[in-house]
């Protein structure tokens, strides 16, 4: 029997999706993984294998095993938290983050705007950098957030972050779209807010990074997020290993994995609205929109006319109310598509289509897909795409 190859798993920080995307190459290429360096937060010394995959080489002992372990067999880094190197490297598109999110605020009608980190490097970087250039290219300013613990404090100091961060956000203008760094932060963020006496998201919308979904579906507030596709990221790291241990020649550049998209929940799920009587009108087709309502209906419950409502939604959000209408269908349509296993013809029902065509057609020209595939890409990601650098097992036949 052929001897399988020993991969070394050295995490400056865990994930499970990391294991997930690792994992799977590993199974397809019948490698065997040293996992215990990961799951006992411990450094292997005098470790020796065929390849090593690391994630976080900020960490200083991470750094240190890393540099002395990496001219001893192929090392693949995986994301963006490593000082700069000369070592191969597979990460994610931190500036179409930024850009998303920004994207995704001004899709809102929002019209103030921050960024909140607490760490510096690459990432905070490259996120930063991708949210302020989109917003200032449309010609918005963004408030910059970032905790300094100063002399003798410290950047774990949770409460001290939270009551600082809780004062910032209590002096800028509402409502606020509330750009954070990662999901945990996020989180504190929402919690910061509330503890203001802020409500999320009517005076300040939060969105994270990274999609952990435990997390943000139990957070005060469910939180939005930007899932960066850590999964597939670590996935084509080590098919990126398979190919250096095959004694192919290591890339020039690191290769960046686009992201997977942004999931709306309540800590982002309203629109941007100052206007009284656009704010009836919104919500009164929030609490409704799976129904039949005619724009009569929405004018009448706003309070104003027809008129005033088309024009009330075009200065305020730069769309029609119909159009403001079927994003709702729309964004909760897309919300059981990719998060439940309901048929469609219920799907279309429950986001007020009509028909299951009508609904086929508006998702297909708002997503660039059918929802069933959407569906499946979703279910694809636990799997992923079959590679075509195919592994090393499966190069080799059955032998």
């Amino acid at each position: 029997m052929k001897s399988k190859r020993n991969i070394l798993v050295t995490l400056g920080w865990y994930d499970p999706r990391l294991m997930e995307g690792i994992g799977r190459y590993a199974r397809e290429a019948g490698w065997h993984l040293e996992m215990r360096a990961m799951i006992e937060a411990t450094i292997p010394e005098n470790w020796r294998g065929d390849g090593m995959l690391a994630n976080d080489t900020a960490v200083p002992r991470v750094a240190r095993f890393v540099e002395a372990q990496a001219g001893l067999q192929p090392t693949v880094l995986i994301g963006s938290n490593h000082p700069p190197s000369v070592l191969p490297c597979v990460r994610g598109d931190n500036a179409a983050v930024g850009r998303e999110a920004a994207l995704h605020f001004m899709d809102r009608g929002y019209q103030h705007f921050a960024w909140h980190s607490v760490q510096r490097g690459l990432v905070e970087e490259e996120r930063r950098s991708g949210y302020v250039g989109a917003l200032a290219e449309a010609g918005h300013a963004c408030h910059l957030l970032k905790w300094s613990p100063g002399r003798g404090r410290r950047t774990e100091d949770w409460s001290g972050v939270a009551a600082w961060l809780s004062r910032e956000l209590g002096k800028l203008p509402k409502p606020l779209a509330l750009f954070v760094l990662d999901d945990l932060l996020a989180i504190d963020a929402v919690q910061a807010c509330l503890d203001a006496g802020l409500r999320v998201p009517e005076d300040v919308a939060v969105l994270g990074v990274a999609n952990m979904e435990l997390a943000c579906e139990c957070s005060r507030v469910p939180l939005s997020s930007i899932d960066e596709n850590l999964t597939e990221i670590a996935y084509r790291a080590a098919r990126l290993l398979d190919h250096l241990m095959d004694g192919g020649a290591a890339p020039e550049a690191p290769e960046i994995v686009p992201m997977k998209g942004l999931v709306v929940r309540r800590s982002t799920g309203i629109f941007a609205i100052t206007d009284p009587a656009l704010e009836r009108a919104a919500g009164f087709m929030a609490r409704n929109f799976h129904q039949s309502l005619s724009m009569e209906d929405v004018a009448k419950q706003a309070g104003i006319s027809l008129r005033a409502l088309h024009y009330t939604f075009q200065r305020e959000l730069q769309r029609t109310p119909g159009q403001h209408l079927l994003r709702l269908r729309l964004d909760r349509a897309r919300e059981l598509v990719e998060g439940s296993t309901r048929k469609m013809g219920e799907v279309a029902v429950e986001c007020g289509f009509l028909t299951l065509r009508n609904f086929h057609r508006a998702f297909v020209r708002a997503f660039g897909l059918p929802p069933a595939a959407l569906r499946n890409r979703k279910k694809g990601a636990a799997t992923g795409p079959a590679s075509a650098a195919q592994p090393a097992a499966r190069r080799a036949g059955k032998a």
